[in-house]
């Protein structure tokens, strides 16, 4: 095993899977772990190819980079969620305009899915809390090939729990590694892949239904129709019709479409 890969949707809770999957390999192989994100195939060039442990992270990759990775046959952890509430968190949190947040969401959606079920992969669905769950480490071990004794298991937890993420990343700004974006002021950690922004998040589920017009919720649902079937994820029922209204003392005349006073 020279190649694990954490491929997430967006908002999915990927870079805790991620950083899950960087503490196990650091514990468990006795070669050099290298950590990275990647876009394109350039970002993948030599992977694999020095004999150490590389831990990438991905959201959607293009034919030429995923065949690269396919190529290493990666074992593989898939994290999901309701796109509807992933377009939500795009929106709230990094301020993506929606068309931007719905194209950038179902782009990750299907090639992650299609990945996980290429690789067989772990899937971990967002709205299952495995962010907070301890048995998810001894689950992503098995995935990727590492042994899950249970002090490794419970150390690897606890430093990726919120407390400790939120302190990490409130110094992001003193670590000398960390990249500025003088556009969006957001920083980031390029080895964790923890920015600025995943800082003081709720975590909600069902967020779209106080964030998302009505509208917007059912362009994710028409968009993702196929997607969300196949995940078991609801589509909202659609609202009935108003009701008709017309002035007091008024019937409708069938038989002409017209109003008559009574």
């Amino acid at each position: 095993m020279s190649v694990v890969w954490c491929a997430g949707m967006y908002a999915s809770g990927s870079t805790w899977a991620y950083n899950v999957m960087r503490a196990l390999a650091a514990a468990y192989s006795a070669r050099t772990v290298h950590s990275l994100f990647a876009n394109t195939a350039a970002d993948l060039a030599g992977i694999g190819a020095d004999g150490s442990v590389h831990v990438v992270k991905t959201h959607d990759l293009g034919p030429e980079a995923a065949a690269l990775l396919f190529a290493k046959t990666p074992r593989v952890v898939v994290t999901i969620r309701d796109p509807r509430d992933a377009v939500a968190s795009l929106m709230t949190y990094q301020r993506y305009p929606f068309a931007m947040a719905l194209d950038t969401v179902e782009r990750s959606a299907r090639f992650v899915t299609m990945a996980g079920a290429r690789a067989g992969a772990l899937q971990l669905r967002y709205e299952t809390g495995f962010t907070d769950d301890a048995a998810t480490v001894a689950q992503i071990a098995a995935a990727i090939g590492m042994p899950a004794d249970a002090a490794t298991c419970a150390q690897v937890f606890a430093a990726c729990r919120r407390e400790a993420v939120e302190a990490f990343i409130g110094g992001l700004e003193t670590l000398p590694r960390a990249h500025r974006d003088g556009r969006s002021g957001d920083v980031f950690d390029p080895e964790t892949q923890w920015h600025k922004h995943h800082a003081g998040r709720t975590g909600e589920i069902g967020r779209w239904k106080h964030t998302l017009q009505p509208a917007q919720a059912q362009a994710v649902e028409q968009r993702l129709a196929d997607w969300m079937a196949a995940q078991g994820y609801a589509v909202a029922p659609a609202a009935p019709p108003a009701a008709a209204s017309f002035p007091a003392g008024y019937t409708l005349s069938v038989g002409t479409y017209g109003l008559k006073k009574d």
